[in-house]
């Protein structure tokens, strides 16, 4: 027969030293769980909060970050005069996390130095990693992309504009997000007459962790899309499919979001990174190796040259 526990039934003090030990095997079960997970997302940039750091200052020869996170200066950055746009001047604004900042793992420098430029605070640079206006201080795959732009013909001057935060929920870039503000601002600053004419977005590795609602990540998209269309951005947008980075399921909610967004007329896709790289693509269980960043820029080369042929 059972033993019911009531006030005139107390528990017997070894059944109740059970509990409470099996109580605190729980316990400390989760609190296990929950430090893995933690430092799984400090380690891999992923949780959408940094430890504390003073904006503005660094060590000798290392770079230096804004409140935002953004990269503002770094040794050895070439300024240049920014170009007048014309018909066959790519003006490109990527945004999201980590993979499209400056967390990947070669620096690479453009092979057109006079054609291929990043934009940050009023100032064009000769561009290569790291960009300024973007998190981290790594490599990066914008500029193979535009000089993959440039081999093809399809433009002949690229302009990057390198706005990407690593770490960062799609949350925090809808409309009155702390991020949509930043890009707000890095769009106000443009030269006179540039006007964006592609849109990167590549971000969701935070939003599969935090297992965001497939629903509520295409609302903040659709968001974030019409802040862009009422500041005078209504250019292509081309996303990825990036949730991938450490423990992982394929065809996850933030994926089938992210590929519910392709219409084929204003939305495209710009590389499925979950289904095109493979380990050694990555360094980590996470960010672009050298051949990652290859492909990922051939990926949006591509897409953007098929897009334009569109009629």
């Amino acid at each position: 027969m059972r033993s019911r526990i009531s006030p005139g039934n107390p528990p017997s003090p070894k059944r109740s030293r059970f509990g409470f030990a099996r109580a605190g095997l729980w316990l400390l079960s989760g609190l296990i769980a929950l430090a893995a997970v933690g430092a799984y997302s400090y380690v891999h940039d992923l949780w959408p909060f940094d430890p504390p750091r003073d904006a503005g200052t660094a060590a000798p020869g290392v770079g230096v970050y804004d409140a935002d996170r953004r990269l503002v200066g770094y040794p050895g950055k070439a300024e240049t005069p920014c170009p007048a746009q014309t018909a066959r001047t790519a003006v490109i604004l990527a945004i999201g996390q980590s993979n499209i900042a400056n967390h990947a793992a070669v620096r690479v420098a453009t092979r057109h130095p006079k054609a291929v430029l990043s934009y940050f605070d009023g100032k064009c640079y000769v561009a290569g990693s790291p960009m300024l206006g973007a998190s981290g201080d790594g490599g990066e795959f914008l500029t193979l992309l535009a000089d993959r732009l440039i081999d093809g013909d399809v433009y002949r001057n690229v302009i990057i504009v390198p706005s990407g935060i690593g770490g960062m929920p799609i949350a925090l870039w809808q409309q009155n997000g702390h991020l949509n503000d930043m890009l707000l601002r890095a769009l106000a600053g443009l030269p006179s007459g540039y006007k964006v004419t592609q849109v990167l977005w590549q971000q969701g590795e935070s939003d599969f962790l935090l297992a965001t609602p497939a629903a509520d990540y295409v609302a903040s998209f659709r968001s974030l899309v019409d802040v862009l269309a009422r500041n005078g951005v209504d250019a292509p947008l081309y996303i990825a499919v990036s949730t991938k980075c450490g423990p992982w399921t394929a065809d996850n909610p933030i994926a089938v979001a992210q590929r519910s967004l392709v219409d084929n007329r204003h939305v495209f896709l710009g590389v499925d990174t979950d289904a095109l790289l493979g380990a050694k693509d990555r360094f980590d269980d996470c960010h672009l190796s050298e051949s990652g960043q290859r492909k990922t820029a051939a990926a949006y080369a591509e897409a953007i040259k098929r897009s334009r042929r569109l009629p």
